[in-house]
């Protein structure tokens, strides 16, 4: 079974190395897929840093981690990435059991995702929680976008991890470097990609 995990890794943080072990470990995952996007739906209005710098940030993040693949198919399109997309090519590629990994806050939006119906036949999802979450407040939100009997469903999607507090905007907003590996913190430093804090 693999685990496709996708975003803008803009930058990659701690959180997107220990959760995905942390989740193929729980799963029995034999893999973990790693997709950067180009340009991410959901962020069209804040272009991420150079797909150049992203990637080899990511690199440095899971170097050492035999289970990881990088798959480099969005970075290849023209225009936003859809998971949908990505789902089918790697099914017809290599058909085998595959789950979407994603946090909680993208599981909340998923129904605005495109094809997000196809998504779930073709890689049910499997929801990492953000450390502020509450599991009945994400169960009621999703219950709000996607119907009555959907907080069942995704139910059995949470993952019992622990929490993390490391996340992309708070480095991108404070410069706080701790919340990276310490490869990416120097990469981040040569080329001056965000404010840094001194």
């Amino acid at each position: 079974m693999e685990l496709v995990f996708g975003g803008s890794f803009d930058p990659p943080t701690l959180a997107h190395v220990v959760l995905p072990q942390a989740a193929a470990l729980l799963l029995n995952a034999q893999r973990v897929r790693y997709v950067p996007a180009a340009i991410s739906p959901h962020k069209t209005n804040t272009p991420p840093v150079a797909a150049e710098h992203r990637l080899s940030m990511l690199r440095l993040t899971l170097a050492g981690w035999d289970q990881v693949v990088i798959d480099l198919q969005e970075l290849g399109r023209e225009g936003p990435s859809y998971t949908v997309d990505t789902l089918e090519a790697l099914a017809e590629q290599n058909p085998c059991e595959r789950r979407l990994l994603m946090g909680s806050d993208q599981a909340v939006a998923f129904h605005r995702w495109h094809r997000w119906i196809d998504i779930i036949a073709l890689a049910e999802p499997v929801v990492v929680l953000r450390d502020t979450d509450d599991v009945d407040t994400v169960l009621a939100q999703i219950e709000v976008g996607q119907g009555n009997g959907a907080a069942d469903a995704w139910r059995g999607r949470l993952l019992d991890l622990d929490r993390r507090l490391e996340s992309s905007s708070s480095v991108r907003a404070t410069g706080d470097l701790h919340q990276v590996c310490d490869a990416v913190a120097s990469y981040i430093q040569k080329h001056n990609l965000y404010e840094v804090a001194v």
